[in-house]
């Protein structure tokens, strides 16, 4: 378990973490608005940024010296956007990162690079060029070379970011098995992801914990506030114009558009909210 508490993060006088204090461990995930200081909150607990102030213990001890995490904690960090050495094979780039990590002995190097490759399903593809692999294939690759130094602890900010469907199953499958036997952190405004995947999450806005719990808790959130309507594919543009619309689904009947509200919507069902509406729920003030 990761455990921050009253975290604070600052440019100048612009508070980008507000006393952020949370509980992390086993598949989490961390969802909010662009801007919401997700990057900067998995840049300092990866040791890549500094903190102003606050404390973070991992299985109850200090993992902080000064306003930096230790750089020898085991946590591996995989940004957003990952490219290394474009022109040289999937197995020479992480040969070449793990001499970089001290290993040394050619045989016992071989051996690591191939159990990473295996992990990340990325066999049959080691003599590829990196610039040739597809982007869920890269983002494997990163993976792979953060599991060369056997991490504990695994982040990942916008896993899925650009990837198609198929690609974007495969990245989720190949995350839950990662989190079968470490912690992993997953920062996303892809709410479905979140849904997927984490068994506790947590809500950022403007640098402020709005929401901590179980997926089940975040749908408690939006509790009366979700509706149903049933309209002409004619009516849907001008209901969007007043509404939130939150999905909308064709059938045989005609249109059906889940609304969020937080009144009574007349001509309308009450329906059972998803995490969607349990995060707008957050993001609202209304939990």
């Amino acid at each position: 378990m990761i455990k921050i508490e009253n975290l604070n993060k600052r440019i100048k006088k612009h508070h980008i973490l507000s006393n952020v204090s949370l509980n992390i461990e086993g598949i989490y995930g961390l969802i909010g608005p662009n801007g919401a200081g997700k990057t900067t909150l998995m840049k300092i607990l990866s040791s890549l940024i500094s903190m102003n102030a606050g404390t973070i213990e991992m299985d109850g001890k200090s993992i902080i010296k000064g306003k930096y995490v230790k750089q020898n904690t085991v946590i591996g960090y995989l940004p957003q956007d990952f490219m290394i050495y474009p022109n040289i094979s999937l197995e020479e780039a992480l040969d070449h990162i793990a001499m970089l990590q001290g290993m040394m002995n050619k045989h016992e190097r071989k051996i690591k690079v191939h159990q990473a490759i295996k992990e990340v399903n990325l066999q049959g593809h080691e003599h590829k060029k990196m610039v040739e692999l597809s982007g869920g294939m890269r983002k494997r690759v990163g993976i792979a070379q953060l599991l060369l130094g056997n991490p504990s602890v695994l982040l990942f900010d916008e896993p899925t970011a650009g990837l198609d469907i198929e690609e974007r199953i495969r990245f989720r499958n190949l995350l839950r098995d990662l989190g079968k036997k470490r912690t992993v952190v997953i920062s996303s405004h892809i709410v479905e992801d979140i849904e997927f995947l984490s068994a506790k999450i947590a809500v950022l806005k403007n640098g402020h914990v709005l929401f901590e719990g179980t997926p089940t808790e975040l749908k408690a959130l939006a509790k009366d506030c979700v509706w149903e309507y049933q309209v002409e594919i004619e009516a849907l543009d001008e209901m969007s114009k007043y509404k939130q619309v939150v999905q909308v689904n064709e059938e045989k009947e005609g249109i059906n558009i889940r609304v969020f509200s937080s009144e009574i919507e007349e001509g309308a069902k009450p329906v059972e909210p998803r995490l969607i509406d349990g995060y707008l729920a957050a993001v609202k003030g209304m939990s």
